[in-house]
C-alpha cells in the first residue's frame, strides 16, 4: 500500500509539472511570444537545450579530465592476495602454450625482466602468464618484501622499498645506439605475455639519463615488444623517465616501442618526462607503434616538457608509424605539452588526445581527455582532440588513414600564435557521445566490439571485455 501511494504521488507530481509547463507556454503566447520564438532555431526552448548540453560537456570535462590519477600510492584492495610462491625467482611451467611460465610474485617478475634484459631468454615462441594481481606497494605481493639479496638484478637495499623509490627496471635493454645507420639494440622481448586480466598496481619507473649523442632510450614496463602482449592492466602506474643528450626518447607505461601486437590492455596513472633536444615520442599506453594495437584504452595523464626539434605526444600513443595499425581504442587521460622557458623557435610539437602523430592506420577511436599545449607562442604546434597530425611522409600520399575518430568538444586548449588545430577527427558533444547513434558508429564494422556499461566510464562507450 505504501508503494502504491508513492507511485500515485510521483504521478501527481508529474501531472502537476506538465500542467505548469503548459500554463507557462500559454501565458507566453498571450504575452505575444510566438511558437517560433519558443521552438525555432534560436527559440527559448532550443537555447535552453543548448545550455543543457553545454553544462553536460562542462561537467564531463570536470569529471573525466581534471581529476585524473594522482601521483600517489593507490590502495589496491580485494583482488590483491598473499602470494604463494615456494620458489621465488623461478618461473613455474615449461613455457609452452599449454604449460606457460607463471609469474607468481614480484620476485618472479623481476627475474623475468632480468632474463630478457641480459639476454638469458628473449622468450621467443614461448608463453608467460601472470598468476595473480600484483601490487608493488603491498607486502602481500612479495614472498619477502624486505629481502636484500637482489642487488644482482639491480636492486640495492630492501626490495619493496627500492621498487617504490628508485623504481622498476624495465623488461628489455633500455639504451641502444644508432651508428652509421647500424642499429645496436641489445636484448628485447619476442614472446607471448598474457596478463589474464590481472592487475599490476603502483608500477613505478624512474630513470634520469644523461647520454651520448647517438643514444636512444626506451622506457616502459616493456622497452620494446616484438611478440604479443594481451590482457594486461596497469593501475596507477607512474613513468617519469627523463633524458638529456642523446637522440630519441620513447616513454610509455606499458611499452615504449611496439613492433608486435598489443590487445585488451589498459593503463592508468601518470606519464611525465622532459626532453631538451632532438626528438621524443610519449604516450600513456605506448610511445611509438609500428605493430598492432587493438581493443585498448588509456586513462593515464601525459605531461611533457620539451624544447628543440620534434616531439610527438598522445594520450594513447605518441606516434603511429607507417606500418602501425590501431583499432577500437579510446583515451580518457589528459595530455599536456609545455615548452621549456627560454627555448628557441626550433621546436615542433604534435599533440593529440589519441595520437600525437599518425602516419599509419587508425580506426574506431575516441578521446574525451583534455589536450593542452603551453608553447609561449614560440614553438610550432599542431594539436588535435583526436590526432595532432595525420600525414604520411617520404613521397607517400598526404593523408594517413584515420577512420571513425572522434573527440569531445571543447577539450582543446592552445595558444593562438604558431598553432594549427588538426582537422583529423570529428568533434562531438557529451550527449552525442553517450548516445546509441555514437555506439552504432563505433560498431558499424565490428558489431559488439563496443558497449555501454552501467556505472562505468561516466556513460561513454567501453570495450566488450570491460
Amino acid at each position: 500500500m505504501k508503494r502504491n501511494k508513492e507511485i500515485l504521488k510521483q504521478n501527481e507530481n508529474g501531472i502537476t509539472l506538465i500542467a505548469l509547463v503548459i500554463t507557462i507556454i500559454v501565458l507566453l503566447i498571450l504575452a505575444g511570444v510566438s511558437i517560433a520564438m519558443l521552438t525555432g532555431e534560436n527559440g527559448i526552448l532550443t537555447q535552453a537545450q543548448r545550455a543543457k548540453e553545454e553544462t553536460e560537456n562542462a561537467q564531463a570535462n570536470e569529471e573525466n579530465l581534471l581529476g585524473g590519477y594522482e601521483d600517489a600510492i593507490y590502495e589496491a584492495t580485494g583482488d590483491v592476495k598473499q602470494v604463494d610462491d615456494s620458489n621465488p625467482g623461478v618461473l613455474e611451467g615449461s613455457g609452452t602454450k599449454e604449460d606457460p611460465f607463471i609469474i607468481n610474485s614480484i620476485e618472479d617478475l623481476i627475474v623475468f625482466a632480468d632474463n630478457v634484459t641480459k639476454g638469458t631468454n628473449t622468450y621467443q615462441d614461448q608463453y608467460v602468464e601472470l598468476g595473480l594481481s600484483l601490487d608493488f606497494n603491498s607486502d602481500k605481493s612479495y614472498v619477502n618484501p624486505n629481502r636484500e639479496d637482489y642487488a644482482k638484478y639491480g636492486y640495492n637495499g630492501k626490495l619493496k622499498e627500492v621498487l617504490n623509490t628508485s623504481g622498476f627496471i624495465p623488461i628489455g635493454t633500455m639504451e641502444w645506439t644508432y651508428i652509421d645507420e647500424v642499429i645496436e639494440k641489445g636484448n628485447l622481448f619476442y614472446g607471448n605475455f598474457e596478463g589474464k586480466g590481472y592487475k599490476i598496481y603502483n608500477l613505478k619507473i624512474q630513470q634520469e639519463k644523461n647520454v651520448g649523442e647517438n643514444t636512444y632510450i626506451d622506457s616502459g614496463m616493456f622497452t620494446e615488444n616484438y611478440g604479443t602482449i594481451q590482457n594486461v592492466c596497469i593501475e596507477n602506474g607512474n613513468n617519469s623517465t627523463t633524458m638529456s643528450g642523446g637522440k630519441y626518447l620513447a616513454v610509455g607505461l606499458l611499452v615504449a616501442l611496439n613492433y608486435g601486437e598489443i590487445s585488451n590492455c589498459y593503463t592508468t596513472g601518470n606519464v611525465s618526462t622532459s626532453k631538451t633536444d632532438w626528438g621524443c615520442n610519449v604516450g600513456g599506453l605506448v610511445a611509438s607503434n609500428s605493430g598492432t594495437i587493438k581493443e585498448c584504452y588509456n586513462a593515464a595523464n601525459v605531461t611533457v616538457k620539451y624544447s628543440d626539434w620534434e616531439k610527438r605526444i598522445g594520450g594513447l600513443v605518441g606516434v603511429n608509424e607507417d606500418t602501425g595499425i590501431i583499432e577500437n581504442v579510446y583515451n580518457i587521460g589528459h595530455v599536456n605539452g609545455r615548452l621549456i622557458d627560454g627555448q628557441t623557435d626550433n621546436t615542433r610539437c604534435l599533440i593529440g588526445g589519441i595520437i600525437g602523430r599518425n602516419i599509419g592506420k587508425v580506426k574506431n577511436a575516441y578521446s574525451i581527455g583534455n589536450v593542452k599545449d603551453e608553447n609561449n607562442n614560440i614553438s610550432v604546434t599542431k594539436i588535435g582532440g583526436a590526432i595532432g597530425e595525420n600525414k604520411l611522409v617520404n613521397g607517400l600520399p598526404e593523408e594517413a588513414e584515420a577512420t571513425n575518430c572522434y573527440y569531445l568538444e571543447n577539450t582543446i586548449s592552445a595558444s593562438e600564435a604558431n598553432t594549427t588545430i588538426s582537422d583529423a577527427g570529428e568533434s562531438k558533444s557529451s550527449a552525442q557521445m553517450k548516445s546509441q547513434e555514437f555506439l552504432d558508429l563505433l560498431n558499424q564494422d565490428n558489431s559488439g566490439m563496443w558497449k555501454f556499461s552501467s556505472g562505468k566510464n561516466n556513460g561513454y562507450p567501453v570495450l566488450y571485455w570491460e
